[in-house]
């Protein structure tokens, strides 16, 4: 824009001034603007449209040798006359006109600007027709802006109509100014130009592709194609499900709107597993194409299987253990059976030994308890969680204690949580607990409501509650009246899904647990 402002003041002065010596002064002085105006538009095309970028880069010092070396011949030109052969003063119009004769190096400069214009106008071109809003529409304003000044020129050049001796080209760059700002306000242009494409998208090692509204590629960068195994010429045009191959569909029938997906590909001999985000491109809300974009998920493939494979491992040699271990409690449980009736009367009656015989089937009852634990708390996490009706996963825990004097409450609701498939055990342990710890436990009422951004469902009993000092002993390992297994195993159960348990009963008047559910772990049935 400087270059340009340079050249329209100096033809300004040109044309006003009507002394044929200062005509000429000025209408040199203009190529400091005009010998840099084609270097400076196509190294602002090859940045903004990511094309020849490196080579511009590269070559951008040559790039400016050909307009210093006009300027230089421009301020010799009365010795050598290689730019302006001869100049005459025109006085046929209505105010005087200064008529060059161009030389053989003015029109070797002019090629050469011709052709870097219009090298940076086919790159606008190509960005104009490949790429979706918002770019496109930059790349149209630019273009529409560039096409402005060169069609002035060739009409001078060529001599046509009113321009014959006029040149309107830097007066009609205060028209490609007026187009170049409307795009500035109207469009962001410049804003959000793809100038750090090279240093983000081509370095990512995520595969990133745009396609438009028939799934045709427009953009792809380095990390897809290689994935591919195509070059960009080979994806560009062509449809996003046929990049890969036949039987790999990366878009179906109802992407309109974005989505995730884990999709496996072959590399040669291997198999790489992705997870695949596809999202709208809009603009004013209307759709223009999708970003589709690769993340490599391999080895996180890789871990979770070997994770899985040494599961199954260690639950087998749980499982062959944990069978052993219970074979001998039952062989230790029956030769305690067998002491007891064999041993004469005087002595069975002996307190010592009546006490001795007592504690060893406790303690043999305690090993079969955990041993059986052990089994429940292996399963834990094993599979994946899922949403499970409250009401319904209450209901089916209190099955268990039908018949057993206790009266269930159970409230109705179609509130919905994310939890692991253990969730009935939470509430079998809690009714459970209510049975064996409440002492005269007849009646539960399980009930849940809405707090803020959570939901809470409450576990209450008539029993004799929880002494404060316990309300959070009661959740460690190997604290109560048996086991103390049951209530550890709820507080792990739950926390899987970040749901929290707190006794909140009142010494007395009964025991009452709560159940938090944290905000995104619990909907309504109806918002499936």
């Amino acid at each position: 824009m400087l270059c340009m402002a340079l050249w329209s003041v100096n033809y300004a002065f040109e044309i006003g001034i009507v002394d044929i010596e200062y005509k000429y002064i000025f209408a040199r002085l203009q190529y400091m603007g005009i010998a840099f105006v084609p270097v400076a538009w196509f190294l602002f095309a090859a940045e903004y449209s990511g094309e020849y970028r490196q080579f511009a880069r590269k070559y951008e010092k040559i790039l400016f040798i050909f307009p210093c070396i006009t300027i230089l011949l421009m301020l010799t030109n009365s010795i050598h006359g290689l730019y302006f052969g001869d100049f005459v003063l025109d006085p046929s119009g209505e105010f005087p006109i200064l008529v060059l004769d161009h030389g053989p190096f003015f029109w070797t400069f002019y090629v050469y600007s011709f052709v870097l214009i219009m090298l940076g106008i086919f790159l606008f071109f190509k960005q104009f027709v490949n790429l979706t809003a918002p770019h496109g529409t930059h790349a149209a304003i630019a273009l529409t802006a560039a096409c402005v000044p060169v069609l002035g020129n060739i009409l001078h050049i060529a001599r046509i109509g009113p321009f014959k001796f006029l040149d309107p080209t830097p007066f009609s760059f205060t028209i490609t100014g007026l187009i170049l700002f409307w795009g500035a306000i109207q469009h962001e242009f410049l804003n959000i130009i793809p100038v750090a494409r090279e240093s983000v998208i081509e370095s990512m090692n995520d595969g990133y592709i745009v396609v438009d509204l028939s799934n045709s590629i427009v953009d792809i960068n380095k990390a897809a194609l290689e994935l591919a195994g195509k070059v960009s010429k080979e994806a560009l045009g062509k449809n996003l499900n046929g990049l890969f191959g036949e039987g790999v569909e990366i878009l179906g029938d109802s992407s309109e709107g974005g989505f995730g997906r884990e999709i496996s590909l072959k590399s040669g001999l291997e198999t790489k597993f992705f997870t695949i985000s596809v999202s709208p491109l809009l603009t004013k809300n209307d759709a223009e194409g999708k970003l589709v974009m690769f993340h490599d998920i391999t080895e996180i493939y890789r871990y979770q299987e070997a994770l899985k494979q040494a599961n199954k491992k260690i639950n087998l040699m749980s499982n062959i253990t944990r069978h052993d271990i219970l074979n001998q409690v039952n062989v230790l449980s029956g030769y305690t059976a067998l002491i007891s009736e064999v041993l004469p009367p005087d002595v069975k009656e002996d307190r010592r030994i009546s006490k001795y015989l007592r504690n060893l089937n406790k303690g043999i009852e305690t090993i079969h308890s955990q041993i059986i634990f052990t089994k429940d708390y292996q399963e834990l996490g094993v599979v994946s969680p899922t949403w499970q009706s409250i009401s319904s996963t209450v209901k089916e825990a209190a099955f268990a204690f039908s018949g057993q004097g206790v009266k269930f409450s159970i409230e109705d609701n179609d509130l919905e949580i994310y939890g692991d498939p253990l969730l009935k055990k939470v509430f079998y342990n809690l009714f459970d607990n209510a049975r064996n710890h409440g002492d005269h436990v007849s009646e539960i009422d399980v009930s849940s409501h809405v707090a803020g951004e959570s939901v809470v469902i409450e576990v209450k009993d008539n029993g004799v509650g929880v002494s404060p000092d316990m309300k959070e002993l009661i959740f460690e390992k190997s604290v109560g009246k048996n086991t103390g297994l049951g209530l550890f195993l709820v507080r792990g159960i739950l926390s899987i899904t970040g749901m929290e348990i707190t006794e909140t009963g009142i010494e007395g008047e009964g025991a009452r647990f709560e159940i938090r559910v944290p905000s995104g772990n619990w909907r309504r049935a109806s918002s499936q």
